[in-house]
């Protein structure tokens, strides 16, 4: 319990260019070199950094592309030279033609995919142009088991804590988040979903177009830690301690008195 368990993440805010694949790339490149200078551990950028998140659905057809694309690969070959884990968001073309996924990467710092989660909960319109994935994947990396969450996906209960009940310490949340009518859910969102699972969450949000920013990392008490500008591009770094989840789950019992027995199919049919 003495000895800490450091992990140094870097949070990528910046507003995608629609459509400009090059452009973003560019920007996330260079956010990459001056995550790992800085010594950090893990960076991760907001949903579908690559493409932009307003492109009509033809536009974003076009952009899609598959794990043996440029883009993945461009993220595998940074995070090999810069031994930096990389977690980001990108349309991910499908096994079917037309069929397309609002994904994110994670990428381990030897540029080997450790995962690719498919945005579960496909917010409003987003269905028109996006199908939905189905997991709710904990990676185990050389720092500890870390969750994945898109945006939408953070405004239900169930898929962190699905993620904790995995294993996972930290979850990431990639996000192109609104202000109006959404800023306040937000905050609350990460700062519950942390107090109630008892872990570190990390939401990574774009800015501009009526999106309100502040990425932050929240702490297993539920309490934001760090936290970006609202409106401004910021590489926000902060350090945490992966153990001080032990000594807050030994204080407060959740885990101890949660009754999984009661949330199953079948205990759930009874009521």
């Amino acid at each position: 319990m003495n000895q800490k368990r450091l992990l140094k993440i870097a949070l990528g805010q910046f507003a995608s260019v629609h459509g400009d694949t090059k452009s973003n790339l560019s920007k996330m490149l260079e956010m990459i070199g001056e995550a790992s200078n800085a010594g950090a551990d893990l960076i991760v950028f907001p949903e579908l950094a690559y493409s932009g998140y307003r492109n009509p659905s033809l536009v974003m057809q076009r952009l899609s592309e598959t794990q043996e694309g440029p883009f993945v690969q461009a993220m595998c070959e940074a995070a090999k030279e810069k031994r930096i884990h990389i977690v980001a968001g990108y349309p991910e073309a499908g096994e079917v033609p037309g069929r397309i996924y609002n994904s994110a990467i994670f990428v381990n710092d030897a540029g080997e995919v450790i995962e690719n989660m498919r945005k579960v909960y496909a917010w409003g319109k987003e269905k028109l142009t996006f199908a939905e994935g189905k997991r709710f994947p904990v990676v185990k990396t050389r720092f500890g088991k870390v969750g994945m969450l898109i945006c939408y996906d953070a405004e239900y209960p169930e898929p962190a804590r699905i993620e904790a009940l995995k294993g996972a310490e930290l979850i990431v949340n990639c996000s192109v988040w609104s202000i109006d009518p959404a800023e306040h859910r937000w905050h609350v969102d990460l700062q519950a979903n942390a107090l109630f699972n008892l872990l570190f969450i990390a939401g990574c949000n774009t800015i501009g177009e009526n999106i309100c920013g502040s990425s932050m990392i929240v702490g297993p008490d539920g309490k934001e830690r760090m936290v970006a500008s609202r409106t401004e591009e910021e590489l926000l770094i902060h350090e945490i301690d992966l153990n001080e989840i032990l000594e807050i789950r030994s204080r407060i019992p959740y885990f101890k008195d949660f009754k999984e027995d009661t949330f199953s199919i079948d205990a759930l049919k009874k009521y």
